[in-house]
């Protein structure tokens, strides 16, 4: 049913207590909030949901009686499964059970025949996945026998064919960093001369038609689990491999790291050709830190035969090399490669003025953000920024790019406080669209936060380097990385993270002072393109095969 019809059939008995799974959906509370004024909410967010073993959510879940239950595919910005929800939805002690699609359709269903779905859908899928695990440890196996075979030299000339491997499972993603980095890698392999073959669960828009795209899709029954999905993974490329290497016989595989993932090493080994392993943390850190991972040993393992058979490993900062310490890899076997941009797509001569027009900016001073709304991207110490900001230069104008879990809730504070015309959301835009958008910014910011727990930051922001490449005065936080690209006063302005007073008065500094504006500009443009371009990442991969 449409949202019309939703609320029509909620209203015919006013629910008293609702429950909301709403994943990236933002508009699904606000909407049952309004309707229902007087009803009783739980939310359970991604962060609620984040790292708690399934026999511990299931309680939770169980703990209380609502009168309805929502969860959203609506918005999503990853592959989630419908299955998986299904099942959530089937254990939940509720009078009404309602599903949220991807089309923005509200679907009812009935508690007998999710419990009849979860049996048909789980019983295949947990035999199914049993047996991929238990493969899996032999394939472990032989992924140490794979490391005995002799490594084999990188043709400099033969064949100049490189096949990119992306199996994460992310679906199709429009926007992000991992899109960011993706296709500028894959355009600086094509600059350098390449040919490129991109393997993936779903098709990359944002990339030239000239690249071919190999999908190949995931075991849908197996989307209940999605380490059973992960794990089987391995096995569907593996059957495939052949094929690819007989048709386009690539001298390079290029692989993003992954949870659970050891057949690139296996296929590039059995091939005879290097592989390098493009690692952005360790998949076992951040599933067990930030998310949940059940078969933690068997992950373990296949991170560290994915490590071993690399020939070389490309980490984007020294905190993710903190990280693989403990698989003890060899200092010759690293490569430092921080992600980068392509300084031809990302330029200073780009022209906003039909996004100032939009947004009726056309006399503003512009300060821009682009990116993911959530802690760690530091959009809270921002927001306390620009409310600070906004009411002492009524000139300066906010625009924010991007989504995430603390969009709606930042949203709702900028209304009450009576400065929504000065902060704007745009919500995500193309990728094709982000250069034409940070154009219109006459400063840009980058306030990112440690993460919590004390661990140290070891992110590599796409956003800086794109932010770098316009040519614009940035603010940064002085957090590791960061902190030591962005020299403060010389291409840029440092505030120690999360300090939102620092942030205020910088700003302020920049938007009256566009000398300063100019001078950095031209400063950290002339860094990124010397220095942290794709371009520089692909010639210091091939220097080190050769």
């Amino acid at each position: 049913m449409d949202e019309a019809h939703f609320i029509q059939f909620l209203q015919q008995y006013q629910p008293q207590r609702i429950l909301i799974l709403p994943f990236e959906d933002k508009s699904v509370e606000p909407l049952l909030r309004e309707e229902f004024p007087h009803s009783t909410f739980t939310v359970l967010t991604k962060q609620n949901l984040a790292g708690i073993p399934p026999t511990r959510l299931l309680f939770r879940l169980l703990a209380e009686r609502y009168d309805v239950v929502v969860a959203s595919l609506y918005e999503s910005a990853v592959h989630r499964s419908e299955s998986s929800l299904q099942i959530v939805l089937s254990v939940i002690r509720t009078r009404s059970r309602f599903l949220r699609s991807q089309n923005n359709v509200y679907i009812p269903f009935s508690k007998w025949y999710l419990t009849y779905r979860a049996i048909t859908r789980f019983i295949p899928a947990f035999f199914w996945g049993i047996l991929s695990t238990l493969s899996l440890y032999i394939l472990t196996v032989c992924a140490f026998l794979c490391e005995k075979l002799p490594k084999q030299q990188f043709p400099k000339q033969q064949n100049k064919t490189v096949m990119f491997l992306r199996p994460d499972l992310a679906g199709q993603l429009q926007a992000g960093g991992s899109v960011s980095h993706v296709k500028g890698m894959i355009s600086a392999f094509r600059k350098a001369g390449y040919r490129v073959i991109y393997i993936a669960d779903a098709p990359l828009e944002a990339l030239p038609s000239q690249v071919i795209q190999i999908i190949v899709q995931p075991f849908l029954f197996l989307d209940v689990f999605d380490e059973f999905q992960l794990m089987a993974y391995n096995f569907q490329l593996l059957w495939r491999a052949k094929k690819w290497f007989l048709e386009y016989r690539p001298s390079l595989l290029y692989q993003r790291h992954s949870i659970f993932s050891i057949a690139g090493g296996i296929i590039a080994r059995r091939a005879k050709i290097p592989i390098i392993l493009e690692a952005n943390d360790s998949e076992v850190w951040v599933k067990t830190h930030w998310s949940r991972l059940f078969f933690i040993n068997l992950a373990t393992r296949c991170e560290a035969s994915a490590l071993k058979l690399a020939d070389k490993v490309a980490v984007i900062s020294e905190g993710v090399h903190e990280q693989l310490e403990p698989y003890r890899l060899p200092s010759e076997k690293i490569i430092y490669n921080p992600n980068g941009v392509d300084t031809d797509e990302f330029h200073p001569l780009i022209n906003g003025d039909k996004i100032r027009a939009r947004f009726n900016l056309n006399n503003a001073i512009v300060v821009g953000f682009i990116g993911t709304f959530a802690r760690w991207h530091g959009v809270e110490t921002l927001f306390e920024a620009a409310a600070q900001v906004v009411q002492r230069d009524r000139n300066i104008f906010f625009l924010l790019i991007g989504d995430g879990d603390l969009r709606s809730s930042l949203q709702y504070r900028t209304k009450k406080l009576g400065i929504d015309d000065r902060l704007i959301f745009t919500g995500i835009v193309q990728h094709s669209e982000a250069p034409a958008y940070l154009a219109a910014c006459d400063v840009l910011v980058s306030p990112h936060l440690g993460f919590e727990g004390n661990e140290k930051f070891f992110g590599s922001p796409t956003k800086l380097f794109e932010y770098m490449a316009m040519g614009k005065a940035i603010i940064a936080s002085n957090l590791e990385q960061l902190g030591k690209i962005i020299q403060d006063g010389v291409n840029g302005l440092l505030v120690q993270p999360g300090n939102a007073e620092e942030l205020s008065k910088n700003i302020l500094r920049l938007s009256h002072d566009p000398t300063l504006r100019k001078l950095l500009g031209q400063n950290v443009r002339k860094a990124a393109v010397e220095k942290y371009t794709w371009n520089k990442n692909v010639e210091r991969i091939i220097n080190a095969l050769l």
